[in-house]
């Protein structure tokens, strides 16, 4: 079984009602068509994912690219949009919630646009012989760097929400050297790791803010952010918006 995960959004734009009404319409008819004829079968969805799987490695892989060629056609050519489209692929002997977790953080956190696991790959050249994956549009992981990535989402769970997180901490609950860690994070990510865990505590921010989680106050702390206004200025650096800017645009 193959797992899909699609990332469709980042929360952040705005546009005109009608405008946003059409072209979630058009997006979400061309994605749900799509899936429909490579039989993907929908586990669920919303305005910002799907996750979906696939019974058949033959099915995920050209479905991934008729999403992705197709994509920039349904997005509307306005200034509010960032034309955003991340797709994740993982193998799985039967579904499973961690496996879902695991392709999600691939998705979301991979710098790359299409994403998939060498165990995918694996089994699509298995099946399709003489074929090969686009690796101009596909980034395929090794198994060494699906190992490096599961270790570094398995730190970063357990410890993302708290204040004492640093890089010198990060890097020594993996192992590692602070410039083994740059580089292979780097690879990945293409970011260093100051940044990186600090975007992705914004990322959890930006979530819990959507969701209406808690007050502002709150979600910087729970987020690891000791100081509200230090918070508040990562947020802007980031998504070029003030977070009490963002909740009055979001409620």
């Amino acid at each position: 079984m193959v797992i899909m995960v699609l990332e469709i959004s980042d929360f952040l734009n705005r546009v005109e009602a009608t405008q946003y009404t059409i072209f979630t319409q058009k997006l979400h008819a061309s994605v749900s068509k799509t899936l429909e004829t490579y039989n993907g079968k929908i586990i669920r969805t919303d305005n910002n994912h799907y996750v979906v799987t696939f019974e058949s490695v033959t099915d995920a892989i050209p479905c991934t690219y008729k999403i992705q060629y197709r994509f920039k056609y349904v997005t509307p050519k306005h200034q509010s949009f960032s034309r955003r489209l991340n797709i994740a692929l993982s193998a799985t002997p039967q579904y499973n919630e961690p496996q879902v977790a695991f392709t999600k953080n691939l998705c979301e956190i991979i710098k790359d646009q299409v994403v998939m696991t060498s165990t995918v790959k694996s089994l699509y050249q298995r099946a399709n012989e003489h074929a090969e994956i686009d690796t101009e549009r596909v980034r395929v992981l090794t198994v060494k760097e699906e190992e490096f990535f599961s270790q570094i989402i398995e730190v970063l769970e357990q410890y993302w929400a708290q204040s004492s997180l640093t890089v010198t901490t990060f890097s020594s609950a993996l192992g590692l050297t602070y410039a083994q860690l740059y580089r292979r994070l780097l690879g990945l990510t293409g970011k260093a790791p100051n940044q990186f865990i600090k975007d992705y505590r914004l990322h959890k921010a930006l979530i819990m803010l959507h969701d209406r989680q808690g007050s502002i106050a709150e979600i910087a702390k729970q987020t690891g952010f000791n100081s509200s206004s230090y918070f508040s200025d990562c947020f802007l650096e980031k998504y070029g918006i003030r977070p009490s800017v963002y909740v009055k645009q979001h409620t």
